[in-house]
């Protein structure tokens, strides 16, 4: 069994071109994302995008678990709790816990199979490899925390199984929503067979990949508007640079609504790893009346790829109503971690992180349905 860096010429074709993406600055492509990007090669078809942080306490949660449990549920808390004491109290003691959290160094990290995006799609893989993958890992960065993001239960039970019985720890992070069935099932959900009348009468035309490149820009500040400025601004600050170069080499697949003013409405980028598509770019113009549906249209995009190529939609977080209605299966999603080899004070950190997660946050997903 081999474990070792990749060479470029050896990669697969996604793979090799998404590497190739991030040879240079990474900040020239996300903002908000300052890391070192490697490959991992396994045997002799199996390659991992690996991401590799020391600090970088201001990074996107896509490689930073301190900005996952500080920062950004910060910005949760601000715009999901209405009571102004209760907000204020959460939000005091999470900076006490954060301040507690940083002292552990949580960023000292690598995350395998990263490909910067808010989920993840994995490769068809058992996991027997993972005791080479973890020793080789280990000894090349002895003082790292070793991540795998973006396990949910629906797809991979097996495999968290795999990582468990080797040591890695598994802490809830998020529920995300799986669509998994035929266009025949999805069809007699009454909310789809409305969504499609409303997008009929609607009277936005419907673009596709090739003709969305001169709508990119148009596309960028759409997903700004929402997962920026409405939520987060610690979701990735992706680049129009990013965004053509995604475009150009066919690593996302866009599509998108244009009015009669020739004016983007809505669109939807999908990303797809083997048998898993996932909808990571996706935008819609936030000022519009909610009645129009255009997140609809956006949404739609995503679960009709789903259908044509019959592949499995891990549709993420979020909308959770909207999703379960429409067919969403939920599942909760991991992340497995391996710490066996930090020392105690820094184990103890995910270690709390765990508890808060496993035995705190996910039943309160599990019950409000989130």
């Amino acid at each position: 069994m081999k474990v070792r860096w990749a060479k470029q010429e050896e990669l697969t074709e996604k793979v090799r071109d998404f590497s190739k993406m991030f040879q240079s600055d990474s900040e020239l492509l996300i903002e908000n994302v300052k890391t070192t990007y490697r490959v991992l090669r396994v045997n002799d078809n199996l390659f991992f995008p690996v991401t590799i942080n020391d600090e970088e306490w201001d990074n996107s949660f896509v490689c930073s678990p301190y900005t996952a449990y500080a920062n950004y549920s910060k910005d949760e808390i601000k715009w999901k709790i209405k009571n102004r004491i209760v907000k204020k109290l959460l939000l005091i003691l999470l900076n006490v816990i954060a301040k507690w959290l940083r002292k552990g160094a949580l960023n000292k990290n690598i995350h395998v199979n990263n490909f910067l995006l808010s989920t993840n799609p994995f490769p068809e893989w058992d996991g027997r490899e993972i005791e080479a993958i973890t020793a080789f890992i280990v000894s090349e960065y002895p003082e790292h925390a070793i991540i795998f993001r973006s396990l949910n239960i629906y797809q991979h039970s097996k495999l968290i199984d795999v990582l468990k019985a080797s040591s890695y720890d598994a802490i809830g992070s998020r529920q995300v929503y799986i669509f998994d069935l035929s266009k025949e099932a999805w069809l007699k959900h009454r909310n789809n067979k409305h969504d499609n009348r409303l997008i009929r009468k609607s009277g936005l035309r419907l673009i596709d990949h090739d003709k969305m490149k001169e709508y990119l820009p148009q596309a960028l500040e759409l997903y700004r508007k929402l997962y920026l400025v409405k939520y987060s601004k610690f979701n990735p600050q992706f680049t129009l640079k990013y965004i053509q170069e995604c475009h150009e080499k066919e690593l996302v697949k866009f599509q998108g609504y244009i009015d009669e003013h020739d004016s983007l409405k809505a669109f939807s980028g999908v990303f797809t790893i083997e048998n898993t598509i996932t909808s990571p770019l996706v935008g819609y113009d936030t000022d519009m009346p909610q009645k129009d549906g255009l997140y609809i249209h956006a949404a739609q995009l995503a679960i009709l790829e789903k259908f044509e190529t019959g592949l499995l939609l891990n549709l993420s977080s979020g909308a959770s109503g909207f999703k379960r209605m429409r067919g969403g299966q939920p599942s909760i999603e991991y992340s497995l971690l391996y710490l066996k080899h930090l020392p105690r004070k820094r184990r103890l950190r995910w270690q709390a992180l765990k508890v808060l997660s496993n035995k705190i946050g996910v039943p309160i997903i599990k019950k409000y349905k989130l």
